[in-house]
């Protein structure tokens, strides 16, 4: 990786910095929905969530004060979607069980206004768990769609390194060799790696 390339979050400063964003969204539209899904919302409102986030981030990123430890954005990003699932989990729950007439919840204009300021806090273990989930799912999906992992390769995979079956079933199932199998999921799981580090790597801090 070229050492001057400029990072995607010191481009998205810029809110008009279109491609930038876009960028974003393509690596993280994933991840963040299938995190939502995670906290108990169905997958419409899931995306509620990540539109949330999206306008949440344009709105507070260019004041957010960076810090150079390593994970700080990601603490930053994770807390962001963590607090729109719930605000959704809560609208979801008055819909069902408190009348039209009662105050709406909380002001969403100082929560914005506080999350480029406060001192991010470290997510809880649940959170990391179900955030690094998530990023593995969504590796996984890109992985699976890549034009360049044929549909065949991606099912030798899934039956032996997902599914657990022996090797030798796969084989037979699939007509190849048992040694393809292991190479198929020796192949596969570096693709997986790879896009695992390209989205963890995405979310290392700027410069400032």
């Amino acid at each position: 990786m070229q050492t001057t390339r400029q990072s995607l979050l010191e481009r998205m400063r810029d809110a008009s910095a279109t491609r930038a964003w876009e960028e974003f969204y393509e690596l993280y539209w994933g991840v963040i929905v299938r995190y939502a899904q995670k906290q108990g919302l169905n997958e419409a409102s899931a995306h509620e969530v990540l539109q949330e986030t999206m306008v949440t981030l344009i709105r507070v990123l260019p004041a957010f004060r960076y810090d150079r430890r390593r994970g700080q954005f990601r603490n930053f990003l994770l807390t962001i979607v963590h607090r729109r699932a719930l605000s959704e989990l809560r609208r979801i729950r008055r819909r069902h069980e408190v009348s039209l007439d009662t105050p709406a919840g909380e002001d969403e204009e100082p929560l914005i206004e506080r999350l480029a300021e406060e001192r991010v806090p470290a997510p809880s273990d649940i959170m990391e768990a179900r955030w690094r989930e998530s990023l593995r799912e969504e590796a996984l999906r890109r992985v699976r769609d890549d034009p360049r992992v044929q549909g065949r390769t991606f099912e030798v995979f899934r039956a032996y390194a997902i599914d657990g079956l022996p090797a030798e079933e796969v084989a037979a199932r699939f007509g190849v060799k048992e040694n393809a199998v292991y190479q198929i999921k020796d192949r596969v799981l570096k693709r997986l790696r790879q896009e695992v580090e390209l989205l963890r790597r995405e979310l290392a801090d700027p410069r400032p």
